[in-house]
């Protein structure tokens, strides 16, 4: 299985991942083999890449934070949350915490687990796949830096609402398909405020799940936004998930901006502390993610190619593409003698 851009997928490919609508519905299901057709549309909807797989190659089980049932539900249910709050109706708080009961349920139970694969998404359906995404890797930080469950729980509550304040900013600056001026930019800036309204009137929402989202735009030199907090006056949820957001913004792909590879997005926000950033957010943030995900194509210090299969928090399993071991699984630890030195996909 390899995760490639559209542009090098083939008609002997088949799709290995499910790609979900808006709705959390699966818009296409594994196995559909991949037709010209089917890359033109998908290309139209504003589709970048694909997991995909040869016809007649073997797919090897991995593990993932969530479940693809979960992953439906959390979708479904962020879109939900996010037309209520557009139409000003109060939240389906029930749906919402069942929601974040299944996520906590799947992370905090998985010892070595990490958030190890590229999402799929259009810009259509973008803010609910980034609410959903942002919201694993905030807990899976959280389990890092040993928070209790109780407290994760509006974590992972304040993570996967943290943009609902987007709901009261104008569509039409949302949808252009090219960087903001600097007045749409301060125009959107203020879906922290709209947030943080919206939630804070939720009477059965901690009001901790309002500040994440009123806070997931500070930085810890006081340069970020709405009200320029310095350091510790950043409560740890909008620490932890300004660094889950910029990591994800950071590995999505806009029509105006290529995507970083994950190794890329960790250096950065590495680079980046602690001036912008947690350092110690960011260190569990580290552990937490996989610098090569599942689908990698990358090169080995043997000058051999292999595509990575599974990873989690003691191992990288690769499958050689070429030289004499083509099709060999083995798997890489810390100690080991072959190491990976680039990603080429």
């Amino acid at each position: 299985m390899r995760y490639l851009p559209l542009e090098e997928i083939t008609e002997d490919m088949c799709l290995a991942r499910p790609i979900f609508n808006g709705d959390g519905r699966v818009l296409l299901s594994n196995g559909v083999k991949l037709s010209k057709n089917y890359v033109s549309r998908l290309k139209e909807m504003g589709y970048q890449n694909l997991y995909v797989y040869r016809v007649g190659e073997e797919i090897s089980d991995f593990s993932t934070p969530i479940s693809d049932q979960t992953m439906r539900e959390a979708i479904h249910g962020v879109k939900d949350a996010f037309g209520k709050a557009a139409q000003r109706q109060q939240l389906n708080i029930r749906d919402v915490n069942e929601i974040v009961s299944y996520i906590l349920d799947e992370i905090l139970t998985n010892p070595n687990v990490l958030y190890n694969l590229m999402d799929i998404k259009n810009h259509d359906n973008y803010y609910y796949h980034h609410s959903v995404n942002v919201c694993i890797i905030s807990t899976l930080i959280a389990k890092e830096m040993g928070l209790a469950r109780e407290k994760v729980k509006d974590l992972t509550t304040g993570a996967l609402l943290h943009d609902l304040g987007m709901v009261c900013v104008d569509p039409r600056i949302l949808s252009q398909p090219r960087k903001l001026t600097e007045d749409e930019m301060a125009t959107v800036r203020e879906h922290t405020n709209y947030g943080f309204q919206l939630l804070r009137s939720e009477r059965n929402l901690s009001i901790l799940v309002a500040h994440t989202a009123y806070q997931h735009h500070e930085r810890m030199d006081g340069s970020g936004y709405p009200k320029g907090l310095v350091g510790e006056d950043i409560h740890l949820f909008g620490r932890i998930v300004a660094v889950a957001d910029s990591y994800e913004t950071m590995t999505s792909g806009r029509v105006y901006r290529k995507a970083m590879w994950s190794h890329e997005a960790i250096r950065q926000l590495r680079e980046s502390a602690p001036e912008k950033y947690d350092p110690d957010v960011v260190a569990a943030m580290e552990r937490s993610i996989a610098f090569y995900p599942v689908g990698s194509v990358v090169v080995l210090n043997t000058h051999e190619e292999a595509v990575v299969v599974d990873v989690n928090a003691k191992k990288i399993t690769i499958q050689f593409s070429s030289g004499p071991r083509v099709n060999a699984l083995m798997d890489l630890e810390p100690d080991s003698e072959i190491k990976i030195e680039e990603r080429l996909s």
